[in-house]
């Protein structure tokens, strides 16, 4: 098949332009540099927009506190004693870890529901929009102007990229991507879907509110009755703490001073056939550390349906075993 040439436009001067994979490096230098910038600007928003970005800083930092606490441990100790030592230096370097990635975890967390919040009158605004008449662009222009707390800096954000040249589509599709919850995602890919089908979507939208808004009534109705499982998990582990507190401080010393009196009187071997207070002691603060860990992730689950909402559960709960077996146990 040949190809042929028209010239219906004659009168248009053609411009042959060079290689242009220099200009697009330049782009992708240029948004690196961007970011980087960005990031010493506000460093603090960095980490609330990406909390995984915490462990960069913290997991370094665990490791030199980990090294200079083993250096610190003598060398002619048993491995018993050595072990005493370092579980709780173990402990401390992960909530080290884990404690700053909870605080911008749930910072996030409360930006994210903030916005989905302001989702159901975000989406009653737009069908009123479009019922009048006006695209959906338009209506985004339109909402530009309104107060929808933190949603309108998101609408913001979603018409500048329309003004650089991105379509309605692309600019919901990066707003999903900024968010990335599933309540936001439903929501994006519904009017995206929709606006390919039909210009006048205002019923869809006014569907997709409903369901929006019985999704935070649900949403807040979980939160309510999940409270008092949340409340039994920490009631069971302070009473699994008292009760293991207990048995170590008083009821362990009488049953050992009580086999060391019968074993003098038949002339036994008392060191060697008697488990000691301090073996016993370590394996229930480990017991009590992995009773910690999973009822944190448990409650975290249980309560806002995520393991990983659960990490600020186990760093209190890590906190208060800690606590306990250093000043009381």
């Amino acid at each position: 098949m040949k190809s042929k040439l028209l010239h219906e436009y004659f009168d248009v001067q053609v411009l042959k332009r060079a290689d242009e994979n220099a200009q697009f490096a330049q782009l992708v230098f240029y948004d690196r540099i961007r970011r980087f910038r960005d990031f010493l600007r506000n460093p603090f928003n960095a980490f609330v927009l990406i909390p995984v970005r915490t462990f960069y800083v913290t997991i370094p930092v665990a490791i030199i506190y980990l090294i200079l606490a083993l250096y610190a441990v003598p060398y002619n100790l048993d491995l018993q004693t050595k072990v005493m030592i370092l579980d709780d230096h173990i402990v401390i370097a992960g909530l080290i870890v884990i404690i700053p990635f909870a605080i911008f975890y749930q910072l996030w967390k409360r930006k994210v529901m903030g916005i989905e919040a302001a989702i159901p009158e975000f989406l009653d605004r737009m069908s009123g929009i479009q019922e009048v008449g006006l695209t959906i662009a338009q209506g985004l222009s339109l909402m530009v102007r309104t107060n929808l707390g933190i949603l309108s800096y998101e609408i913001k954000r979603i018409k500048r990229d329309m003004d650089w040249g991105s379509n309605v589509s692309e600019a919901l599709m990066r707003f999903e991507h900024r968010v990335r919850t599933p309540s936001i995602a439903r929501t994006v890919t519904l009017i995206t879907k929709a606006s390919y089908m039909s210009g006048d979507i205002g019923e869809i939208l006014k569907i997709a509110a409903s369901d929006a808004r019985m999704s935070e009534i649900l949403k807040r109705e979980r939160t309510t009755s999940m409270l008092i499982y949340l409340a039994i998990i920490y009631l069971a582990f302070a009473v699994f703490i008292f009760v293991v507190g207990v048995i170590v401080t008083m009821f362990l010393p009488l049953l050992l001073k009580g086999g060391v009196q019968a074993m003098s009187s038949k002339g036994g071997m008392i060191g060697t056939q008697l488990l000691s207070i301090d073996t016993f002691r370590l394996l229930i603060y480990h017991a009590c550390l992995i009773q910690g860990l999973f009822s944190g992730l448990l409650a975290g689950h249980m309560g806002e349906g995520s393991l990983t909402a659960g990490i600020k559960h186990v760093c209190i709960l890590l906190i208060i075993a800690l606590v306990v077996f250093n000043t009381i146990i």
